[in-house]
């Protein structure tokens, strides 16, 4: 399935991949005063923040008997992208650029899309992820499309109440929304991305307990 994908939709899928885990924490952490964080560190901890709020605000959704339609979720990532910009473009944000750190970001950048090339050609004639009940995921991401949000129940597929962990499936159907490809392609594709993105954390715990670039990487 993936082999089939040409390199023009392979760069809007990482686009959309990109939006959906990091672009979230990138707007919260755009208005925080500077510290001593490397830019990886800094991205791996967009990447925590943005599963955190989507998961929240997907539950928030769910309580409030909120669906969330197409236009709105690209509406909310628009919100989120004007925060971004709006603080990036703060005066004295980039009073002194440090070129050696953004070296490090996109020396980390290319390892990062390196690491996902690698694990969408690992998983080029898959049809479904190699996971042994990859359906059912499939299904939740699917029923999570459909109801604009988290659903209550399994129906109509089944009568059973929706009690299962919910945060991959509900970014995963994020992404497919963005990019309107089917829930199985998109749970397949973003799923290699979320394998691929697991590096920045191993990075940031290495940073947290020893603050030794070298020994993080």
């Amino acid at each position: 399935m993936l082999a089939s994908l040409t390199p023009l939709t392979h760069f809007e899928y990482l686009l959309a991949a990109a939006i959906v885990l990091f672009l979230p924490g990138l707007a919260w952490q755009a208005w925080l005063p500077a510290d001593e964080r490397d830019p990886l560190e800094h991205l791996a901890d967009s990447l925590g923040i943005s599963v955190g709020l989507t998961t929240l605000v997907g539950l928030a959704g769910f309580l409030m008997k909120i669906h969330f339609s197409a236009m709105g979720v690209v509406g909310l990532y628009g919100v989120c992208l004007f925060i971004w910009v709006g603080g990036l473009l703060r005066p004295g944000r980039f009073a002194r650029i440090n070129w050696r750190a953004i070296a490090l970001a996109l020396g980390g950048i290319a390892l990062l899309v390196g690491a996902l090339a690698w694990r969408l050609y690992q998983a080029r004639d898959l049809l479904l992820p190699a996971w042994v009940d990859s359906v059912h995921h499939v299904l939740v991401v699917k029923l999570i499309e459909q109801n604009g949000g988290l659903p209550a129940t399994y129906t109509p597929y089944f009568p059973s109440d929706f009690t299962y962990h919910y945060g991959f499936h509900l970014l995963a159907a994020l992404f497919s929304g963005l990019t309107r490809a089917p829930a199985e392609l998109g749970t397949l594709w973003f799923g290699q991305a979320v394998n691929a993105v697991v590096a920045l954390s191993v990075y940031r715990l290495g940073r947290a307990a020893w603050r030794d670039r070298r020994a993080a990487a």
